[in-house]
């Protein structure tokens, strides 16, 4: 292990723990106002600890295959298209959303589409990103990044579920009622109707 690799894995536990302390503090108090948060230095203090985190994923991953080499092509044929195949879902799902609605707008709640197959497809996306991520880089630092992600996105999605119930009410029990916070066996029967009317 190199000191940039020992270097990336710090950054990334410490920037996770803080993330995942203050999100999980919000939960208690969510007078904090941590997440979701207006703009402004609490928004700011979020986001820079989320993009610390998977900045510091891509970096133990990437300097894991520099370190274990570029071999094993199969590594490769099956963690190459599960990213590519996440980052079209990713983008589907924002574009769904909206531009003003990514970071909590009030253009209303988003229920159909890829939102009917999922409430957070966004995030569903990215933890499939990572977990090819994980395969690429043939390295369990990785897989354990990917957790820790998966992790930081369910203490996220609670805080947001909250809000959102908030804002929309009975629409958005509703919809959480009949909607899977990530995936189910629901997703798939949902994503078959949604491909079926397209």
């Amino acid at each position: 292990m190199t000191t940039w690799h020992t270097l990336s894995i710090a950054v990334g536990a410490g920037t996770g723990a803080v993330l995942a302390i203050v999100l999980a503090l919000n939960l208690r108090r969510p007078d904090l106002a941590l997440w979701p948060a207006d703009p402004g230095w609490r928004r700011a203090l979020m986001l820079w600890l989320f993009r610390g985190y998977c900045l510091a994923m891509i970096a133990a991953a990437a300097l894991s295959v520099v370190i274990h080499g570029l071999g094993a092509w199969p590594r490769y044929a099956i963690g190459a298209p599960i990213m590519l195949g996440a980052y079209a879902l990713s983008l589907w799902a924002y574009k769904a959303l909206g531009r003003e609605n990514t970071y909590f707008g009030s253009d209303g709640l988003v229920t159909g589409g890829v939102y009917a197959c999922s409430r957070n497809p966004g995030y569903v996306a990215s933890l499939a990103a990572a977990l090819g991520l994980a395969v690429v880089a043939g390295s369990a630092v990785a897989l354990a990044f990917a957790a820790g992600l998966f992790a930081i996105y369910f203490l996220f999605a609670l805080n947001e579920e909250r809000s959102l119930s908030d804002w929309y009410g009975r629409a958005f029990r509703d919809y959480a009622r009949r909607t899977p916070r990530f995936i189910d066996r629901r997703s798939l029967r949902a994503l078959a109707e949604v491909a079926g009317r397209n």
